[in-house]
């Protein structure tokens, strides 16, 4: 009979099967792994599959966001990147899910838009220069004024922290399940109490040092309110006056009900829940 053997002893049909066996296994391996980073980089998965994120999957799906996957947005162009987040920081998220770990409510503070959303993911699509703004009626807001906050240094989510996720507390299971969150609203940057004034406010006292130190042309934000409105922008009784700051007073004493009608805790400018005077 022939030897199958090789001269050195070992059995080349047993290592052609061993080779055949690898290498379906490495192929099968290659095709599981482009398959589960197919599936775990899409929206929905992270919406189900964590718990956890429902309220930003509810949100991303009703926002002007929703043609645009998450990695659109908080993902970098890049495989390295890429492959980080989905070999090391996404088990990672996944273990404290599992734990039960994880910040309650998620992102708290802002903290994500805030120092790891780099204006350039936004600059992709959105590009101040070539975009026609139309704010509401009585704001300054133009493609200028952008650029200029661009320039300064800011991201793009400093004020727009909440367009893809707005309203992310009504859901599960911030809404009931998470004892953290009882009560807890998300701050819209957007608004004039949570976001402008952080800024623009005309008390140095009352701007947010941590927004002021992104700030990296040394410019100081304006605080005249036509920085911000234009001349058809009607202001309540006296806040016009170039002394408004000091001689309130003596209107809040003829009428402190037309004060609470917008300052008093609950209304659309109190102080963080609390009536504007107490603060």
């Amino acid at each position: 009979m022939p030897n199958s053997s090789s001269p050195n002893g070992g059995n080349p049909v047993r290592g052609f099967r061993l080779l055949l066996v690898v290498g379906a296994i490495a192929v099968f391996g290659l095709f599981f792994f482009a398959f589960a980073i197919t599936i775990a980089s899409n929206p929905t998965f992270c919406g189900v599959a964590c718990h956890n994120m429902n309220p930003e999957w509810q949100t991303w799906k009703k926002s002007s966001h929703a043609a645009v996957t998450c990695y659109g947005c908080h993902g970098d162009r890049s495989y390295f990147t890429f492959f980080k987040e989905k070999i090391i920081m996404d088990p990672i998220g996944a273990v404290a899910s599992i734990r039960n770990t994880y910040e309650k409510p998620i992102n708290k503070e802002s903290e994500y838009s805030q120092t790891h959303l780099p204006a350039n993911r936004c600059l992709r699509c959105h590009s101040p220069e070539n975009r026609k703004f139309t704010p509401r009626r009585g704001l300054n807001i133009t493609s200028k004024m952008h650029v200029k906050h661009l320039k300064a240094g800011l991201f793009c989510s400093t004020c727009h922290n909440r367009v893809v996720h707005s309203g992310a507390e009504k859901y599960e299971p911030l809404k009931s399940e998470w004892e953290e969150a009882k009560g807890f609203k998300y701050k819209d940057f957007l608004t004039m109490s949570d976001g402008c004034r952080r800024c623009h406010s005309r008390s140095t006292e009352t701007r947010d040092p941590e927004t002021l130190a992104q700030i990296k042309n040394g410019a100081t934000p304006p605080s005249l309110c036509p920085t911000c409105h234009t001349p058809d922008f009607k202001l309540p009784n006296g806040h016009g006056k170039p002394n408004w700051s000091t001689d309130h007073g003596a209107e809040a004493n003829r009428s402190f009900n037309y004060c609470f009608d917008c300052h008093d805790a609950g209304k659309k400018f109190d102080s963080n829940g609390k009536p504007w005077c107490t603060v």
